[in-house]
């Protein structure tokens, strides 16, 4: 089994050849979602001046069967992001997944200091997780969490939502938000929360929601809607990256939270989706969202790179 490292090189081709693999590998599963050729180019453009790393796996004919994506890390402060391995239906039990990521791991292990997590893992995608804990990476757990729109969720009076408007400077509030609500994360990271988040092609202005205190910035969280190729998937909603200050006291932070889920909805359903989906950071955030109407379909974990 031939496993090619290449950087990645955004072309129509080959994004909808990604996206057409990584929907097949979830479909039908708790976790299947739409996945298009822009998503995949949201997913996958480098945030460090190294080009995302894939790991393909073609047929003879050139047919794509499976792939995997290592996203670099802007600073060793920073943790990277890896894509997969995704396979084929027709490739499943052949062990092509762990050559794709037997690939990748090898190429990390020669740059000691790099951390990459990965995307969130259902459960039920035993193998899945069997392969990243038998090669000792690290289990953070969250939840699959969704909900049927229109969501008719009324937004609490008490704290100011609005959208972030085009053209409007937000990286300092953003970068003071975000090292408050992840400092973990590391000076870089909430240094370049507006640019990451701007720079995806699903993001816009309206998909931004702020939510402002009496001190400054209280919260933040952005919707991406997405749609699929065909009618057979629903259009859904992303709701991502909810971050609030840490420095509020709980009767204060949990109605920002509760007010930024409800903004959400509201611009989940006028984009015409028909499902909201989230995947929480926290205990707090996920509360907001069960407040809100989601239901947990599946546990989830993410791995983190072993050292």
């Amino acid at each position: 089994m031939t496993v090619v490292l290449e950087d990645y090189r955004s072309t129509w081709d080959l994004d909808h050849e990604l996206s057409n693999v990584g929907y097949l590998s979830v479909r039908g599963g708790p976790d299947s979602r739409p996945i298009n050729a822009t998503v995949m180019h949201s997913l996958l453009r480098p945030v460090s001046m190294r080009a995302t790393t894939l790991a393909l796996h073609r047929d003879e004919e050139g047919h794509l069967l499976g792939a995997a994506a290592l996203r670099w890390p802007p600073t060793l402060d920073s943790i990277g992001w890896l894509w997969g391995p995704v396979v084929h239906p027709s490739q499943r039990g052949t062990g092509m997944g762990r050559e794709l990521l037997d690939a990748l791991t090898d190429l990390l292990a020669k740059h000691p200091g790099v951390k990459v997590a990965t995307s969130a893992i259902c459960e039920t995608r035993v193998t899945a997780c069997a392969m990243f804990e038998g090669l000792g990476w690290n289990i953070q757990p969250s939840a699959l969490l969704v909900r049927s729109l229109p969501a008719n969720v009324e937004v609490p009076p008490s704290v100011p939502v609005r959208a972030a408007q085009q053209g409007e400077y937000l990286h300092a509030v953003l970068a003071n938000l975000y090292t408050s609500a992840r400092p973990e994360d590391g000076l870089t990271a909430a240094r370049d929360t507006f640019a990451r988040w701007s720079a995806d092609t699903r993001y816009t202005p309206a998909g931004l929601l702020l939510a402002e205190g009496e001190h400054g910035l209280a919260g933040a969280v952005l919707v991406y809607p997405c749609t699929h190729d065909t009618e057979d998937e629903p259009a859904e909603a992303r709701i991502e990256d909810m971050i609030t200050c840490r420095e509020l006291p709980p009767d204060q932070a949990d109605p920002v939270r509760r007010t930024l889920v409800a903004a959400a909805l509201s611009v989940a359903d006028g984009c015409g989706a028909t499902v909201a989906r989230a995947v929480p950071l926290d205990t707090e955030t996920e509360a907001a969202l069960r407040w809100a109407g989601f239901e947990s379909i599946d546990n989830v974990r993410y791995y983190v790179s072993p050292g």
